[in-house]
């Protein structure tokens, strides 16, 4: 099994942006020293306190200068959000500048101030994501293409440069509903999924939908090449420490999640009832419990290898610091004990 980190960095008031993206680089580049694989920044946007990252490419451009190795994934762009021309330019960029080291991850989005922001009705999301996809492959493998669509009409356009990978980076979709799990078998794509946003039993309910679709389609299995799944995850010494450095930060990030959703404005559309409600009533045992691996090395390779015979997936992103409020040497620490006592059951 393979591992990556994800990050999403939120910046509070009394934190630099600046150093928040000098400790997320140094951060990225000792994993790749560590022994991770790939590592996975999401595009987020006009939300401080959920993330400053509204350019996750711009970052990966400078791990490729710092990085040999490392898999440069993105987890997410936000496809509907911008022109797939753009799009795919810029990743076949990102690839070359890496030597084709991209994994090109993409979803809908659901938060509704991110289309608002960019005059982009939300109720298009599904159709432009599609569209939007139709266009960066055909822009990646054709040497000159035309396309007519419902929101994009191009002609005898020849993008360049075209990617290290042929024919392209590899393609993976974010899927949070069983509507998108579903699509995303039914194309054969791979697919991420969110302890954060789908607890571990929700996922373990909406792979096996994804699966089927894959089979219906006339999809091979391969098996957990297919499946990435995001955890939140910390590892120290000692459960004490553990929660001490641990809980103040993902407690942070439930309430944020939960005054986000409350607000008529910035809940995503259609959000379950429930997801609130677990997000307002949820505490730090129960996070460790449905969402999240909180713990000793040693019991977080137990929980790793239960998830393992439940998702049969190939690759867990580690995201070592939700909420954004745990130190940059504690995050370190906890990637050292990660890749020393944790990674190696899992080679």
């Amino acid at each position: 099994m393979k591992f990556g980190l994800h990050y999403q960095l939120p910046c509070h008031g009394f934190q630099s942006a600046v150093q928040r993206y000098r400790d997320t680089l140094e951060q990225a580049v000792y994993a790749e020293a560590l022994g991770f694989e790939s590592v996975w920044p999401v595009e987020q946007h006009f939300d401080t306190e959920r993330s400053i990252l509204c350019a996750p490419l711009l970052m990966l451009a400078a791990l490729a200068e710092r990085t040999r190795t490392l898999r440069l994934g993105i987890a997410i762009v936000l496809l509907p959000l911008s022109h797939p021309v753009r799009v795919a330019e810029e990743i076949a960029t990102l690839d070359v500048l890496s030597n084709g080291r991209v994994e090109f991850g993409i979803g809908r989005g659901s938060l509704p101030k991110h289309f608002t922001g960019f005059g982009i009705p939300q109720v298009e999301n599904r159709e432009r994501f599609l569209e939007g996809l139709e266009i960066v492959r055909k822009a990646w493998t054709e040497e000159r293409f035309s396309y007519r669509g419902r929101f994009f009409n191009i002609e005898e356009l020849s993008v360049v440069p075209k990617p290290v990978q042929q024919p392209h980076p590899p393609i993976r979709v974010a899927a949070n509903s069983p509507e998108t799990f579903e699509l995303t078998g039914r194309m054969g794509l791979p697919i991420f999924a969110a302890a954060q946003v789908n607890p571990f039993d929700r996922i373990k309910e909406y792979l096996p939908i994804y699966r089927r679709a894959r089979e219906a389609a006339g999809h091979p299995d391969r098996g957990g090449e297919d499946v990435t799944v995001l955890i939140p995850t910390y590892v120290a010494e000692s459960r004490a420490q553990v929660r001490q450095d641990m809980e103040p930060s993902i407690m942070l990030w439930l309430r944020i999640g939960a005054a986000r959703y409350e607000s008529r404005l910035e809940a995503p559309i259609q959000a379950p009832p429930e997801r609130l409600e677990r997000l307002r009533r949820m505490t730090y045992e129960q996070a460790c419990q449905v969402m999240a691996i909180f713990d000793t090395p040693e019991a977080c390779v137990e929980r790793l290898h239960q998830l393992h015979e439940d998702f049969n997936m190939g690759r867990v992103i580690v995201w070592f610091n939700p909420g954004g409020l745990v130190a940059h040497d504690r995050v370190m620490r906890s990637m050292e004990l990660f890749a020393a006592r944790v990674m190696p059951h899992f080679a």
